[in-house]
């Protein structure tokens, strides 16, 4: 015991006492936060577009684009003070703070049309179009012209010409597109004898959905976004625990295959069994990833209490979302899982790195573990729509997809036979595994086998040559 103790602590010191653990530590929290702020700041550094548009029948279908954005605009707003009311109730106060802070409509909402060009044709256009030109926008700066979309009817046809250097976004072309689609509809129904009220009537109508839930009385079964969350939690935890699991069999890979290059190993051989070595590197990187959750898990409940503190403020109801996130119903059997799932991916490759000198010798052994790994990352994704999913449902029973499978469908409440029979099952194998693992990494140690001992295995009908 005092031999795997030394080599536990030497091998999580060897990690946690350098300035480039801390360093990477840190920088996690950081790129989700860039991750997660990116996108915002992407979206609100977007440039400004400016565009034509030359109406050739006289302002009809002018008027009908104007209109139809607007009412887009509005939508959009409606909806999203529909889900913000979803997620927090209809409290009278945080309606009319909502509706205080939330921009109005814009007639056009991420484009702007200019009227400042008396040569609408596309030939006097076409320089501003291709950048060989700039023109001075309403905001007084030299800038592009993104667009020059000219409208046009032929018969009861309506004919779109939209130019522009810009291949990607389509969203000017598909707005424009989509509000001429419906106006084209609503002019049919008016020739077939539909008034424009009720067209209007019709257009307005909307379903009042609850959801329900049937586990509870008709007066409080209706289902929150707290209830939801859960789901989203399960999986982002799933993927959490590969990433954590990857990243710290890698170490151990890297570690092994560094020792065995510098002679470490033999060094260590000569004061310490085998099976003592094995099971030190591994507690010791498993306190390495303890350290790793410990800090990430204090950060998320120092942000947590932030952003619960402020919400409460703001009078927003964020406890029940946060005992949602939470839940020992999920934590601890992410615990769980991640020990067994790192102990089976650990073990297995710490006999790889015995087998190998360098990390390209590891990288042929490594190629179908890997095929193996990335698996349970698609199926989690499949598991979020359809949890219950009878591929979702016997892919949780394969033991090495079992820690991030059946962590993904909990939230779903599986059958308890379920739970409890593939997680026997995973235990079972993970005994296995670590069991032919230690018998490997002692090959391994002792010169016995390399990398093509484990490839001779595989090849059948040919002569097996020796290690």
């Amino acid at each position: 015991m005092r031999a795997i103790y030394l080599i536990a602590r030497r091998e999580y010191l060897s990690y946690v006492a350098t300035w480039g653990f801390w360093l990477s530590l840190a920088s996690v929290p950081m790129f989700m936060a860039l991750g997660l702020g990116l996108p915002i700041l992407i979206e609100n550094s977007q440039p400004t577009r400016y565009y034509v548009l030359v109406d050739e029948t006289g302002g009809e279908l002018n008027d009908a684009v104007r209109a139809a954005i607007a009412e887009q605009a509005r939508r959009n707003r409606e909806e999203a003070l529909e889900l913000v009311t979803e997620m927090v109730g209809d409290d009278p106060q945080v309606q009319s703070m909502l509706e205080a802070n939330m921009p109005e409509p814009a007639d056009e909402a991420d484009f702007v049309r200019v009227h400042s060009f008396e040569d609408t044709t596309i030939e006097a256009l076409r320089p501003y179009l291709t950048g060989e030109r700039l023109f001075i926008s309403p905001s007084g700066e030299e800038t592009e012209l993104f667009a020059a979309v000219y409208l046009r009817r032929n018969g009861e046809a309506i004919e779109i010409d939209y130019w522009s250097r810009n291949l990607t976004n389509a969203s000017l072309r598909s707005q424009i597109g989509r509000a001429l689609g419906d106006y084209m509809r609503a002019s049919r129904l008016r020739q077939e004898g539909v008034s424009l009220e009720v067209l209007n009537a019709a257009d307005s109508l909307r379903p009042d959905v609850r959801e329900l839930s049937p586990f509870r009385e008709t007066a409080d079964a209706e289902i929150t976004s707290a209830e939801r969350l859960p789901f989203f939690v399960a999986v982002a935890v799933a993927f959490g625990l590969w990433i954590i699991i990857f990243s710290v069999v890698n170490m151990l890979l890297t570690a092994m295959i560094e020792e065995k290059g510098n002679k470490v190993l033999e060094m260590m051989l000569s004061s310490a069994r085998h099976h003592e070595i094995l099971t030190g590197k591994l507690f010791g990187v498993a306190a390495v990833s303890f350290t790793l959750l410990a800090v990430w898990g204090s950060i998320s409940m120092a942000g947590g209490a932030l952003f619960q503190t402020a919400a409460t403020a703001a009078g927003l109801p964020i406890a029940d979302i946060m005992s949602s996130l939470l839940d020992p119903g999920l934590i601890f059997p992410a615990l769980g899982y991640f020990i067994i799932g790192y102990f089976v991916y650990g073990a297995v490759f710490l006999a790889i790195g015995s087998l190998c000198e360098t990390l390209q010798d590891a990288q042929t052994l490594m190629s179908p573990i890997m095929l193996v790994m990335m698996v349970p990352l698609f199926l989690v994704m499949v598991a979020l729509d359809t949890p219950d999913s009878p591929i979702i449902a016997v892919a949780s029973w394969v033991p090495v997809w079992t820690p991030f499978l059946m962590l993904a469908r909990l939230p779903q409440d599986p059958p308890m036979i379920e739970i409890l029979g593939s997680t026997a099952l995973m235990i079972i194998t993970a005994i296995v595994v670590i069991w032919g693992a230690g018998r490997l990494f002692r090959m391994g140690a002792l010169n016995q086998a390399n990398q093509e001992t484990v490839k001779n295995w595989f090849r059948f009908g040919q002569k097996k040559t020796t290690g």
